[in-house]
């Protein structure tokens, strides 16, 4: 097995990214790159019959270290080389409708998080849907609008 890595991006192709130096880079990237590597995983599925895997690397910069979400396969495996390729060659332009409010759900819990560890917020006061931590599970083809509706931010 020969394994390799490349380097599919932090977000979609046409999309804002979070940028190296800032003081909140590394949150921010972070919840993009978790993000697209969901949204990639749902859009474009990992082939079962063939070994490759979507995961975030970090490389290094003048200004510290980036992330990027890399598709790691078998340089070997026909099946895992055409999934690779065929992933750079169709990686999305836009955020998607789950991907756009996932990233507005990890953002308000990151802001609630910091506001109960400063004391400005008890935990009791935590709204239900962020109390465990974990995204709600969202229904594919729906748009935003009807992902609001029907859960609220």
């Amino acid at each position: 097995m020969t394994i390799r890595f490349m380097n599919i991006g932090p977000v979609p192709t046409d999309e804002s990214v979070a940028q190296v130096g800032r003081p909140d880079y590394d949150e921010q990237s972070l919840r993009q790159c978790q993000v697209f590597k969901r949204m990639l995983e749902r859009c474009h599925p990992i082939p079962a019959d063939g070994f490759a895997t979507l995961v975030i690397k970090s490389f290094p910069h003048d200004f510290g270290s980036y992330r990027e979400v890399c598709v790691c396969y078998d340089a070997n495996d026909p099946v895992a080389i055409d999934y690779a390729f065929g992933l750079e060659n169709n990686t999305p332009a836009a955020w998607d409708a789950i991907a756009h409010y996932e990233l507005i759900w990890l953002e308000r819990l990151s802001v609630l998080n910091r506001a109960v560890r400063a004391g400005e917020v008890s935990p009791t006061d935590v709204p239900e849907a962020y109390r465990s931590g974990q995204l709600p599970e969202l229904p594919a083809d729906v748009t935003f609008s009807e992902l609001l509706a029907a859960f609220p931010l």
